[in-house]
């Protein structure tokens, strides 16, 4: 009887440990079928990564801009932009309007320094497009000048600022 006690306890446990494994088997399959088995390659990664940015690309317009140039003839000469304002972040639009008098009145100052016989010149106006878009970046990262410092991100709130129209009289 004792015999008999010791072998149904050892067929227990034989069945048990079977279960146990084939439990085990048909998981490991499961993980190793159901999960991508090619890793993305970082050419993959990149375009992926150019997608969202596409995607999310946000042009903002600052609207109309006149001031005056500084000149040396005597007359007074004006100048007349439209600004766009390119960023990846559709949250940074709503930054850029609270803070619009502020870009707006630096941009001004900016173009009220301008020389009236050197403004259009290609690279003086690539040199505006640079020094608007750190203004902005600037304002834009510390709050409106509320920060001492800029906060530090991956990549600044603007990406790029083009002239939509550039006149100067």
């Amino acid at each position: 009887m004792a015999e008999k006690a010791g072998k149904s306890k050892l067929i227990i446990i034989l069945i048990a440990v079977i279960v146990f494994l084939v439990i085990v088997g048909g998981a490991a399959v499961w993980w190793f079928m159901m999960r991508s088995t090619v890793a993305p390659t970082p050419a993959q990664i990149a375009q992926q990564q150019a997608k969202q940015k596409l995607q999310n690309t946000k042009f903002i317009d600052l609207g109309s801009l006149v001031t005056n140039l500084q000149s040396t003839d005597g007359n007074t000469h004006y100048i007349q932009v439209q600004i766009q304002l390119k960023t990846y972040d559709p949250s940074v639009e709503a930054s850029v309007k609270s803070y619009m008098p502020e870009i707006r009145n630096g941009i001004l100052l900016l173009l009220s320094a301008q020389n009236a016989d050197t403004v259009s010149q290609p690279t003086v106006r690539d040199q505006l497009l640079q020094k608007i878009k750190e203004l902005v970046n600037k304002v834009l990262e510390t709050d409106g000048g509320a920060l001492a410092k800029p906060t530090p991100e991956k990549s600044p709130p603007i990406a790029a600022v083009y002239f939509a129209s550039f006149v100067v009289q």
